[in-house]
């Protein structure tokens, strides 16, 4: 072999390493995490949030009656459902513009719709249904801070809430069910309630603007 082979040999054999390594660096990197879920798209218009937030609290308020579920397959499901009606409401009830803190509960109370739904179901559903009710009634108390503190008549509603929230840790089993049912029927009510105050104002806002003579000619 002669001295200009070798010489050529050992130029490559280095490069060839390094690009080994490289490669091999590369494939056992992890994977980026994913993006977290976007909030739902809420409508810009008042009217049309007033009418789809009536809808969604009137629906809401039948599937609460169905719970809890004739069996712990049933609760789990219709607790699910609930969860995923509980998404859209709330963001309707935030508006379209919601902050850090609430599309974290949101994502929280996703979490739990998906993980009622598509999880093992060998393992307990409990857990996760208190964390999901939890970050509901946290977001609900954060609206009503920022747009319902005028109503006097929630205030024994999310007393009566905040209650069962503490009261889901200390039972298990039936009688978990029961009270999570219980705590879904106040969220229901609370929902309710803001959705006829929601409406209320709208109405207040276009008699109010009906009212005040306009200024421009009328046009044929």
């Amino acid at each position: 072999m002669t001295h200009a082979r070798v010489r050529r040999i050992l130029l490559v054999w280095p490069a060839a390493l390094l690009m080994g390594g490289c490669v091999k660096n590369h494939s056992t990197m992890p994977p980026p995490p994913a993006p977290p879920n976007p909030s739902p798209r809420v409508a810009t218009d008042p009217a049309v949030r007033v009418q789809m937030l009536a809808q969604l609290a009137d629906a809401y308020a039948r599937q609460s009656n169905q719970l809890p579920g004739p069996s712990a397959r049933d609760h789990r499901r219709l607790m699910a459902e609930a969860f995923a009606q509980l998404e859209q409401i709330l963001s309707i009830l935030e508006g379209p513009n919601p902050g850090a803190e609430f599309r974290q509960q949101l994502q929280v109370i996703s979490d739990a719709q998906t993980e009622l739904s598509n999880g093992p179901e060998d393992l307990s559903p409990e857990p996760m249904i208190n964390t999901g009710l939890r970050a509901a009634a946290d977001a609900l108390s954060r609206i009503r801070q920022s747009s319902y503190y005028d109503q006097a008549d929630l205030t024994p509603l999310f007393d009566a809430m905040s209650q069962k929230i503490n009261e889901l840790d200390t039972v298990r089993g039936p009688l978990h069910q029961v009270v999570a049912a219980e705590t879904v029927s106040l969220t229901s009510q609370i929902v309710s309630k803001m959705a006829d105050v929601m409406g209320q104002r709208l109405a207040q806002q276009n008699a109010s603007g009906a009212s005040q003579p306009s200024s421009q000619p009328t046009t044929q």
